[in-house]
């Protein structure tokens, strides 16, 4: 019997390194006291109904507005909102949201957030509310949290700034995590005055990463889209960027997380920064490709 506890303990640590859990993964789980359930849709679906023990989390508590975009807070705010979320070092993260296209970003970008500050055990689950609703016994109760004892410890690796990006065009490859139409300026990017990417970028919309029921792609896929398509090398820097934050979030949770691209960079001001500038370069309607 404890050879079978043991075993099912480790099993979510175990689908952690991939980045992604599935809910027959999870479901096993539920009994794990380690385990902080994660949803991250509006507190009037929340209320509606959420998985047993989910607490709900807001993407705007861990993000600040600086001018016209928004970055990340601190590492003790975020700290601080971790601990409030019952979150302790050695929590074993599940972020999921109910089926909204946004709630998937809005998961990424959480992850995000928590892995920059140290969590060591952070996965999205693959899939949605509503592939277990019909497995669950699901609450309209919120559980009652007992702070947690999270301590942040802050990579800097991670975020990068504009000075970062201008001083790595042509050296570093660039994904462009919007969709095409922003891309190649045939669309404006909300809240973004000039048309068009950041020269030598490269288009890779976050959302052909999913199959249309919003589950991952199997690894061969993903491995044809960013190692034999872009020609990308795990091993070397990567950044990614998109109108705000939120998209190049998913790309590089994707990369980091279930690629193994441990030196990907994320961009987190984005377009809404370097596109309402006037002394930054931007390239519209060309297909760009990196020069290595």
């Amino acid at each position: 019997m404890k050879t079978l506890i043991l075993i099912l303990i480790s099993s979510l640590c175990l689908a952690a390194s991939s980045g992604f859990v599935t809910p027959k993964e999870l479901k096993a789980q539920l009994a794990n006291k380690n385990l902080i359930i994660i949803d991250v849709t509006d507190k009037e679906t929340y209320d509606l109904g959420h998985l047993p023990n989910a607490v709900l989390a807001n993407v705007g508590d861990f993000r600040k507005k600086v001018q016209k975009y928004q970055l990340m807070k601190s590492s003790s705010e975020i700290e601080a909102i971790a601990r409030s979320l019952g979150i302790n070092n050695d929590s074993e993260i599940v972020i999921y949201g109910h089926g909204k296209e946004k709630e998937l970003l809005k998961s990424s970008y959480i992850a995000l957030a928590l892995i920059v500050n140290g969590a060591k055990n952070v996965s999205l689950l693959n899939g949605q509310y509503e592939d277990l609703y019909y497995d669950y016994n699901t609450s309209t109760e919120s559980p009652k949290i007992k702070a947690g004892n999270f301590t942040a410890k802050f990579n800097p690796d991670i975020l990068i700034d504009l000075e970062y990006v201008r001083s790595h065009i042509g050296t570093t490859p660039m994904l462009d995590s919007r969709p095409s139409r922003f891309y190649y300026a045939t669309a404006q990017s909300s809240g973004v005055e000039r048309l068009g990417h950041i020269s030598k970028a490269m288009s890779s919309f976050w959302k052909d990463k999913f199959n249309e029921n919003n589950k991952l792609r199997s690894k061969e896929d993903l491995n044809a889209i960013f190692v034999q398509g872009f020609e990308l090398e795990k091993d070397k820097e990567l950044i990614l960027y998109c109108t705000g934050g939120l998209e190049a979030s998913m790309n590089w949770y994707i990369a980091y997380q279930n690629m193994g691209f441990k030196k990907a960079k994320i961009y987190d001001a984005s377009m809404r920064e370097w596109g309402n500038r006037n002394d930054t370069p931007i390239t519209k309607f060309k297909w760009e490709t990196f020069n290595k």
